[in-house]
């Protein structure tokens, strides 16, 4: 296992991070929801493993509505029931959600509710632990959430964007193919998924964008507009209709209830890396028709005589999300190897004073102290949670 180039690195004296879950409002009617957990590094070094538990649901919850672990390995690595679990991943066990040193991941959890005919309203109990090193420079935290089942039969729309960590190039067809590490100079992809979980369609949506200082837009799509900086857009998506999931039952058709999109970005060449550029935001907005058109969902251009308004949207706290651009040193300067090793993060990368700021600004509150447990040394058989 690698370990710190430095013995003073900053984690060894204040680790520390943060956590939060958003999304956490349901419109009564859907059967499922996906929220995530987002988790943000607040140190210069990659953790070596991370751990949560979901737990403390009392009775009010029985028969009514689960909050359990995304399917195939989403959520990392699972053991436990409907009423008490928890997930981890390491260095060695699904590397990807360990959280870059400034960067943040948003690990999916799934909501499921049992044929609920009216309002319901629970809480439970998430505690978080992260761990660096040899496992002993560690902290925990725990926060209780409520889930909120509402009779709101409108929209619900989540974006989440993944930091940034790789360097990409458009191939055939218009394509995007990764083309190894970002250094400075570099082109990325912001991408970032758009779904709707409500129980109404929307018939466009409007996307704002903020990238961190000292990355630009590449070449934005006709649909946006970028400020004189370079670093703000927005984009006018008026013929992007997303319907509820349960509308969208052929993979084939035009009919979506999720969509992907990303914008090429560029790394500053005279970016000092490695070095993690924190503070970028995507937010979303459905967009509705003033008049009742008789065209569907699957129409490619609104009709003349209609203009597109914001939509009311069940659920507003998971229409934002954060992201990180993550810049790698040109390991050629060291005599190194500059392949792409596609894991995204792992190793100490340092952060300057005003990336840290840029984190801390955001709103995020830090954690200190508490413990982990050991990795288990043998895992338990996975329990069904039907």
């Amino acid at each position: 296992m690698a370990t710190p180039a430095s013995p003073a690195a900053a984690v060894d004296t204040e680790a520390k991070f943060a956590f939060d879950l958003s999304g956490m409002t349901v419109s009564l009617g859907v059967p499922k929801k996906t929220v995530h957990l987002r988790l943000s590094n607040l140190t210069d070094e990659t953790p070596t493993a991370i751990e949560f538990r979901v737990h403390s649901f009392g009775p009010e919850w029985d028969e009514r509505a689960t909050v359990i672990w995304a399917e195939r390995g989403a959520s990392g690595e699972c053991d436990g029931d409907s009423g008490s679990w928890y997930c981890q991943a390491s260095t060695d066990v699904l590397p990807h959600l360990l959280p870059a040193p400034g960067g943040t991941v948003d690990i999916p959890i799934d909501v499921h509710l049992r044929g609920l005919q009216q309002p319901f309203e629970g809480r439970f109990e998430i505690e978080v632990s992260m761990a660096w090193g040899d496992y002993e420079k560690r902290i925990t935290d725990r926060k209780w959430f409520t889930l909120k089942v509402v009779d709101d039969a409108e929209a619900d729309l989540l974006v989440v964007a993944p930091d940034v960590k790789q360097a990409v190039r458009v191939g055939a067809g218009g394509r995007l193919e990764p083309a190894g590490k970002l250094h400075p100079g570099t082109t990325g992809a912001v991408r970032y998924r758009v779904v709707n979980q409500g129980r109404k369609a929307v018939s466009g949506i409007n996307v704002t964008l903020r990238l961190p200082a000292g990355v630009t837009f590449t070449k934005p799509p006709r649909e946006c507009a970028i400020d004189d900086d370079g670093r703000s857009a927005v984009c006018a998506y008026d013929a992007l209709a997303l319907v509820p999931a349960d509308q969208d039952t052929d993979p084939k058709d035009s009919i979506h209830s999720a969509v992907e999109l990303h914008n090429l970005v560029t790394v500053s060449a005279d970016t000092k890396a490695p070095v993690t550029l924190a503070g970028g935001t995507v937010q979303v907005e459905g967009l509705t028709e003033r008049i009742d058109a008789r065209s569907g969902p699957e129409r490619t251009e609104l009709p003349a005589n209609a203009v597109a308004v914001p939509a009311a949207d069940v659920d507003a706290s998971d229409n934002q999300d954060g992201f990180a651009v993550v810049v790698a040193k040109r390991e050629s300067d060291s005599g190194g190897d500059d392949g792409d090793d596609g894991s995204g993060g792992g190793g100490s990368l340092p952060i300057t004073g005003p990336q840290i700021g840029l984190i801390a600004g955001a709103g995020l509150a830090m954690v200190a102290g508490g413990g982990i447990m050991l990795l288990l040394a043998r895992r338990r058989n996975r329990l069904s949670h039907g």
